[in-house]
């Protein structure tokens, strides 16, 4: 793909390398920036780790391709579960926090997959090496008819972006740089970034799976459904409080499989980092009419979990906690694990029994999977015989 080869580039410019030397050289690299997002994470101002040519081809080749297809992720649910499109004939995109362009790339690449052959990308950072590295990043992956500018700015303050109007205005993994909003002050930036949109168009937030990230999210995005600032569509199905907030043993997020390029496997070598899923969580508004969704729907909020005899796992359903439990009696255990492997966090699932705090099913075929992503393609299934 041509995101990895770009980001091999760099590396290999940056260490004066090729090949897997090139990768082996940028492994420290990558050690150094997961220490500076974990254990040495600064309780105020972030370095402008960027301006280091080393520690950005890091970035890009381990840290960004995650990002990336969390992205990919989040619009997957909001164009085909939601079917939330762009009104615009060219879309605008802004990507607040934009770093090397890991979500805003990610989100045009998504808009020209829906067939929007032209569309515009502005980028928003602190760092002007990272935005230098995000016009040609975007400039390699997107190719022609998309047209890339960029910004230094500060997410938290308004004043220092672009003027105008967009289509899609991400916020990928930037709450944590406004740590002196409160959750007033949070609801007062979305009504400052809603004010930026184009009618029907989208605010999309994406923060880490960290409780105390996925927590401060699911807050805001409460508090934006419940005071009516603007209309959430996903990852909830309505505007009803998360009740896994209240019961404080659970949080919103996702969990998805995926492939990720060998050149991030080559770096992880010495990381021994679980690669198998993408974990993340994520917030999408919009005032936009879009077609209601059919009754009986919950999302699944926890992992599915292989018990003797059943399948267990925890949706949310009309606003409440649901355990369910899907007897398996009369499958193999090959059979069992192809099942629980056909859906699981943040998927939708039907059936017809009313809302309970627990429910048994009859049996594996009295549920529907009515919407699942695949794999952090650019495609998802929806079971169009359940609607």
């Amino acid at each position: 793909m041509k995101a990895e080869a770009f980001w091999v580039r760099e590396a290999e410019a940056a260490v004066t390398a090729v090949g897997d030397d090139a990768l082996e050289r940028t492994m420290s690299g990558v050690a150094a920036l997961s220490d500076l997002f974990t254990t040495e994470r600064p309780e105020r101002r972030f370095p402008d780790y960027f301006a280091d040519p080393k520690l950005l081809a890091a970035y890009g080749v381990f840290f960004l391709p995650q990002s990336f297809i969390r992205t990919s992720l989040a619009l997957d649910q909001t164009c085909r579960l939601r079917q939330w499109r762009p009104a615009s004939r060219i879309p605008s995109i802004l990507d607040l926090g934009s770093g090397p362009g890991s979500c805003g790339v990610a989100a045009a690449y998504r808009l020209k997959s829906l067939g929007f052959a032209a569309l515009s990308l502005t980028g928003v950072d602190k760092s002007p090496s990272a935005l230098v590295a995000m016009e040609a990043f975007a400039r390699e992956v997107l190719g022609d008819g998309v047209g890339v500018l960029s910004r230094v700015g500060d997410i938290a303050r308004p004043e220092t972006w672009p003027d105008g109007q967009h289509d899609l205005i991400v916020a990928g993994f930037v709450l944590n740089e406004m740590p002196l909003l409160d959750q007033a002050g949070l609801l007062k930036w979305v009504e400052l970034v809603r004010e930026r949109l184009r009618p029907g168009g989208m605010l999309l937030i994406l923060e880490p799976a960290l409780k105390i990230t996925s927590e401060k999210l699911q807050k805001l995005s409460d508090a934006c459904a419940g005071t009516g600032l603007i209309a959430r569509i996903a990852p909830d199905l309505n505007q009803l409080p998360d009740p896994q907030l209240s019961s404080g043993e659970h949080w919103s997020h996702e969990a998805r499989p995926w492939e990720a390029p060998a050149s991030t496997e080559f770096v992880n070598r010495r990381l021994h980092r679980d690669l198998r899923e993408v974990r993340f969580s994520f917030a999408a508004f919009s005032d936009a009419e879009l077609p209601g969704l059919p009754a009986g729907l919950s999302r699944l909020v926890s992992d599915v979990q292989i018990i003797k005899g059943l399948l267990r796992f925890i949706t949310i359903r009309e606003g409440c906690l649901e355990t369910v439990e899907i007897p398996t009696r009369g499958l193999s255990k090959h059979e069992v694990k192809k099942l629980a492997a056909t859906f699981g966090r943040g998927d939708v699932i039907r059936h017809e029994h009313p809302a309970s705090p627990r429910l048994r099913l009859v049996d594996y075929k009295d549920f529907k999977v009515f919407w699942t992503a695949d794999k952090g393609l650019p495609e998802c299934n929806i079971d169009e015989t359940a609607i």
